[in-house]
């Protein structure tokens, strides 16, 4: 049985995730947790300085929130049954970062669904601040759904990596779980941002990783900024996901926004599943 994250801030957004996580896993068993994350500087602080008892209010959003949660289940249920999923529900008052952390110890969870955030500043990205704050401190892989995306089968999956990745140290866990599952092509596209060395190509790039004995197609394009590598290459090619490493030294801010010109932002309408 697999143990999935849903988060919700009960946004038109974050029910999309879920139900694309829904969709994608039937027939696949799964507990799915769905998480809410009451954090003390929202809208929580205002009315807890009119209560008069703090926690009554406490208790107050908890039980809202849970009823907004049984209420996303059943729709969620009634539109996709499945009798292989089950569904637990999670209220955590605390930190953003921290509730996610505990729920993922707590319940052993082995991939994370959420929504794509947006802010007013950030419209032409994919990603907004609240799932940077996500995929940056999570310790699990996390797939996340660009906004009004609806699920398609996964026929075509398309895996970016840097010709310095070490993969064969790397957890490939969900997208060999994604592959094992949907039995896609899969796209292997080995960037090189570098000026230098542009004639430079790995050959069986996936030796001594756990998709070594997977079939794959190998492309390479040298002396462009990953976020345009990327674009150029779902134009070309029709595919239902792209799988990639977060790297250390926020290295999925320079994925998705790439430099300060807006022409360099990731703005591909695909899901996103970054591995861990």
């Amino acid at each position: 049985m697999k143990s999935i994250l849903l988060l919700t801030d009960f946004s038109k957004n974050a029910f999309n995730a879920m139900q694309y996580a829904v969709e994608m896993l039937k027939d696949t068993t799964c507990t799915f947790h769905v998480l809410t994350v009451e954090e003390p500087t929202n809208y929580l602080t205002g009315r807890l300085l009119s209560a008069t008892s703090s926690s009554s209010i406490y208790d107050t959003v908890f039980k809202e929130n849970k009823e907004k949660q049984i209420e996303l289940i059943n729709n969620l249920q009634n539109t996709f049954p499945d009798s292989n999923h089950s569904f637990q529900t999670h209220v955590k008052f605390d930190n953003f970062e921290n509730a996610i952390k505990d729920i993922i110890e707590e319940e052993k969870v082995e991939l994370l669904f959420m929504g794509a955030t947006g802010t007013s500043n950030l419209e032409e990205s994919l990603f907004g601040s609240s799932t940077l704050r996500v995929v940056d401190n999570v310790t699990v892989s996390a797939l996340v759904v660009p906004k009004n995306y609806n699920y398609q089968p996964i026929k075509s999956v398309l895996f970016s990596e840097h010709k310095e990745d070490d993969l064969p140290s790397k957890p490939l866990d969900s997208l060999r779980f994604i592959l094992k599952k949907f039995e896609p092509e899969l796209h292997v596209l080995q960037i090189n941002e570098s000026e230098e060395d542009k004639n430079a190509e790995t050959e069986n790039i996936l030796e001594n990783t756990s998709l070594q004995f997977l079939s794959y197609k190998m492309h390479y394009l040298n002396g462009i900024p990953t976020p345009q590598a990327v674009q150029a290459f779902t134009q070309l090619f029709n595919v239902q996901l792209h799988a990639l490493f977060l790297k250390k030294e926020s290295f999925i801010e320079r994925f998705i926004y790439g430099s300060k010109n807006a022409g360099h932002r990731y703005k591909t309408n695909l899901p996103l599943l970054i591995l861990k």
